[in-house]
């Protein structure tokens, strides 16, 4: 008689029999529980390592705006046309259009906003693409960032002010180093040098122009010109330019828009007040129309420097 058949024939052997089979399987079963658990713990533990790579991988910072102009001036216009420009410790850009006119007139040094590129298109790019064709040459800066921390968010006024007036002076000390080193540039060419200044720039190229020892050029344009600070100094500041321009002895274009930044409109008539007052030499402000807040109407704009430059004889 077969195994089978003795099972079959013994009820105790058949529930024995039933039992083994039960736990065999009930062991598989566990087995392979067990496998797919460790499988799971492992890809989780290999996820958990990739979260941890990828985490750790070093996020660059921003690129700093300064460079981004220059990289942009570099690679999109002609080589020709860009010459950097060493002054003190610091390098600049320049961008250098001669003139193409049949006679030389001189030379338009244009200095944009700070945080604004030599190719800014409210104003700036058009005056170095047009002026050439005037008889100008131009020389466009690609200026310094506005300085970090500025103005001052100290809790006192007294402390702001300190803050302000150091972080302001050490960026003039640079802005003044660069024009110094542009205007012995505009020197290799015939003719007047002028400087069209646009601004937070523009406002503190004259109190450095009321400095002695400053390289003063011929004549000065300036271009929605304003002093930005603390809002409690604002107006201290403000009036202070109005009275630097007032002083100074280079003959002044003071130009502005109708729709204009808020400080630039609030204290455009401050500075004319002052220079009447003072009987300032060869100042002009004009205000100019315009569709776009801050961009200059061209045709107007171009009218306008060249009709003040035949009234003072150039």
């Amino acid at each position: 008689m077969s195994k089978f058949k003795k099972i079959k024939n013994s009820p105790r052997l058949v529930v024995l029999f039933i039992c083994s089979l039960l736990l065999n399987l009930s062991s598989v079963s566990a087995f392979a529980e067990e496998k797919n658990t460790d499988a799971l713990k492992e890809a989780a533990k290999n996820k958990a390592a990739e979260t941890k790579a990828a985490n750790s991988v070093e996020i660059e910072e921003p690129i700093a705006l300064t460079r981004q102009h220059k990289e942009d001036l570099k690679h999109y216009l002609a080589s020709e046309q860009v010459k950097p420009l060493l002054a003190g410790p610091d390098d600049y850009l320049t961008l250098v259009k001669k003139y193409t006119s049949a006679n030389s007139k001189g030379v338009v040094i244009l200095l944009p906003e700070w945080q604004q590129g030599a190719t800014n298109p409210k104003a700036i790019n058009f005056l170095r693409n047009t002026l050439p064709a005037e008889g100008w040459s131009t020389i466009a800066i690609q200026p310094s960032n506005k300085p970090e921390n500025y103005p001052s968010a100290a809790i006192t006024l007294a402390e702001q002010i300190k803050e302000n007036e150091l972080v302001i002076e050490a960026y003039k000390n640079k802005l003044s180093t660069m024009l110094n080193a542009v205007m012995n540039t505009a020197k290799e060419y015939p003719g007047i040098v002028i400087v069209i200044a646009q601004g937070n720039n523009a406002a503190l190229l004259v109190d450095i122009y009321s400095q002695e020892g400053s390289q003063l050029p011929n004549a000065l344009i300036l271009l929605s010109s304003y002093r930005q600070s603390t809002h409690v100094l604002t107006d201290s500041v403000n009036e202070d330019f109005a009275k630097q321009l007032a002083f100074t002895e280079i003959p002044v274009l003071d130009l502005y828009l109708k729709y204009d930044n808020p400080i630039v409109l609030a204290k455009a008539a401050q500075r004319n007040s002052i220079a009447k007052q003072e009987m300032k030499v060869y100042y002009r402000q004009r205000q100019l129309n315009n569709t776009m807040t801050g961009y200059y109407p061209e045709k107007e704009l171009l009218s306008q420097i060249n009709g003040w430059l035949k009234a003072i004889g150039w």
